[in-house]
């Protein structure tokens, strides 16, 4: 069997137009893979269950009964975003926050994660999705061969 690698690869999030850009002004973040190790540090899931009064097969006198079925069963998938911005994100062109008169790049990452800007959260729900995804797309393909 053989597996697909590609350690580091340039992802253009689609998010605020950023795709109808001219490629030089778009918007571009280099993403780290991260290893099979990594990948358990970067989500959670925990599922619960709220069971009816009556779930065992047995009442407190021990005679049967019918099973309740359940009340509810949520599923919580938790993404650990600082740790996927700073550990699998690289370089990160074309990327400026304002405040004020003060105009900053945000190059990497790091600066990503502390960077306070309105708006930046669907950035950094594209970039949790992508490292997150375990799958090649097509467009991922032409890039690899």
């Amino acid at each position: 069997m053989i597996f697909t690698e590609e350690p580091r690869y340039t992802f253009y999030p689609d998010v605020n137009g950023n795709l109808s850009l001219p490629e030089s002004e778009r918007l571009s973040v280099e993403i780290i893979r991260p290893t099979g190790f990594q990948s358990k540090e970067m989500k959670s899931v925990v599922s619960s269950r709220e069971y009816y009064k009556d779930d065992q097969p047995l009442d407190e006198n021990g005679n049967s009964r019918a099973v309740g079925k359940f009340k509810k069963i949520t599923t919580e998938v938790k993404i650990n975003a600082e740790y996927i911005l700073r550990s699998c994100v690289g370089k990160i062109e074309n990327l400026e926050v304002q405040n004020g008169d003060e105009v900053r790049k945000i190059r990497n990452g790091a600066e990503l994660a502390e960077c306070r800007a309105y708006g930046i959260g669907e950035l950094i729900d594209a970039i949790c999705v992508e490292v997150a995804s375990d799958k090649v797309t097509d467009s991922k393909k032409k890039n690899i061969a």
